[in-house]
């Protein structure tokens, strides 16, 4: 079994580092299993924010999360930090998750950790706020670290804000959300993780950073049917607890047995760049108040202008069964996911 969260013997100016900004929600979780599972890299630290759940949530969330897959890896694994993040837009607007309850569960973990499953103790928590952490870890980590937002763009445009200069040293971001030749999937315009803070989304966006967009255009195809869950152990158990209320809203809305895995196919990339097909764009976000609000805005015009201020690498195109191959092989590295050792 192998981790990435523990470090390997390589020296240090070798390690990869990330760190996951998130809003747990199903998906955010099987991305970080996902992760956890590869020796691609070590995880700095998560870091949460208001999105599918309210901040406080998204922070007890991920807490919970980080310590079961631990307990289900290495038991030398070191618990990696969790940091609560902004609670509302940057506007002051907040939410309404009505739809969110639907899809994710009323708090956000499926059933997952409902009354017949041990709740996992809270992993290690902290009360500095998760834009201080970017800041600290891109002057800390520079071009060794990968920064993977699955969540809306608050608290990495709250760190932009204050600390501009220190994030050109990062190697990539990596942002989950938008759509260039999709429709949206939270109004006709706009997908759900820039709608949440599209004045954050085009900070980011316009930030002139290394960033790779996987949005609508692929994590659309990213479809992982249920029958995965199927069987097996105690650790597959929980992740087909995880998923219930998700794939009855997929069965509901699209008629479909399989579940999309938006947040685990941007980490995915990040660990795996060609998995997907990328062209270098211009992108704005629409952050009106008008019907457009939350729509990104790719300049996918052929000539030289609209690939040369801010680019940002947009994924277009997905190798679909190389990615849930790689997806399915991490899973496959917990202890519970085929059979329960004795």
């Amino acid at each position: 079994m192998r981790s990435g969260v523990v470090a390997g013997k390589k020296s240090e100016p070798s390690v990869r580092y990330a760190l996951i900004d998130c809003d747990p929600g199903v998906d955010d979780a099987l991305a970080l299993a996902m992760g956890f599972a590869s020796p691609f890299f070590r995880y700095a630290a998560v870091t949460t924010v208001h999105g599918n759940v309210s901040a406080r949530l998204a922070y007890r969330n991920a807490r919970r999360v980080v310590s079961f897959l631990r307990g289900h890896l290495e038991s030398s694994i070191p618990d990696v930090p969790v940091y609560p993040g902004a609670s509302l837009a940057l506007d002051g607007s907040r939410l309404n998750r009505s739809e969110s309850r639907m899809i994710h569960g009323p708090e956000g973990m499926g059933a997952m950790f409902d009354k017949k499953r041990r709740l996992p103790r809270l992993g290690r928590g902290s009360s500095k706020p998760a834009w201080e952490v970017l800041v600290g870890h891109a002057l800390k980590r520079g071009s060794q670290l990968t920064i993977i937002t699955l969540g809306p763009l608050t608290n990495l445009a709250l760190a932009l804000r204050h600390a501009p200069e220190v994030f050109s040293r990062v190697k990539r971001i990596v942002v989950m959300g938008g759509a260039a030749r999709m429709p949206g999937n939270v109004t006709p315009a706009a997908e759900f993780n820039i709608y949440c803070d599209p004045l954050a989304a085009k900070e980011v966006f316009s930030s002139g950073l290394p960033i790779t967009m996987v949005g609508l255009d692929v994590t659309r195809r990213a479809l992982l049917s249920v029958d995965e869950f199927k069987g097996g152990g105690s650790f597959r158990a929980a992740l087909r607890d995880l998923i219930r209320v998700y794939a009855r809203f997929a069965k509901k809305r699209r008629r479909a047995e399989n579940i999309t895995l938006h947040d685990p196919l941007a980490l995915a990339v990040a660990m795996k760049p060609d998995l997907v097909e990328t062209a270098s764009c211009r992108v704005d976000v629409d952050a009106s108040q008008g019907i457009a609000r939350g729509m990104t805005v790719v300049d996918l015009r052929e000539n030289k202008e609209s690939r040369v201020k801010n680019p940002v690498d947009v994924a277009l195109d997905l190798d679909v069964k190389g990615f849930l191959a790689f997806f399915i092989s991490h899973l496959r590295e917990y202890r519970g996911w085929d059979v329960d050792e004795e």
